[in-house]
């Protein structure tokens, strides 16, 4: 009868911690199934890490097969967007004298620049 009823408590405490580590992973920690679903694929969770900013930026580039690019002062004195910009780019290289300048949206563009495109968040210029 005693191990009936420690076997019942043990099916009753197990099935509580499953229900709480389900809470857990669900509605406080953030976490989100679609990494775990794909955790390696190429873009896995870049929605949910980086800025779209960013996102968008690394689409223009591989759209426009850009290899070097210049940034506008706004986007490289925001330091959370830049380092983002320079590690997510790589091997794209951002460079003062390229002729591509990415800047925001909202942004003067300089006049000996020509306006190619403008993006959702940014534009894209050549100088």
């Amino acid at each position: 009868m005693f191990e009936l009823k420690n076997k019942k408590l043990f099916i009753f405490f197990l099935f509580i911690c499953l229900i709480q580590l389900f809470y857990i992973f669900n509605f406080r920690s953030g976490f989100k199934y679609d990494v775990f679903k794909d955790p390696f694929s190429i873009n896995s969770g870049v929605m949910y890490a980086l800025p779209i900013e960013v996102i968008e930026l690394k689409k223009i580039i591989n759209d426009k097969n850009i290899s070097k690019f210049n940034l506008s002062k706004k986007l490289q004195t925001d330091n959370l967007i830049y380092q983002r910009i320079i590690e997510y780019n790589y091997p794209n290289r951002f460079e003062n004298s390229s002729k591509y300048f990415i800047s925001y949206k909202n942004e003067e563009v300089d006049n000996n620049c020509k306006l190619d495109e403008i993006f959702i968040y940014l534009k894209l210029s050549k100088c």
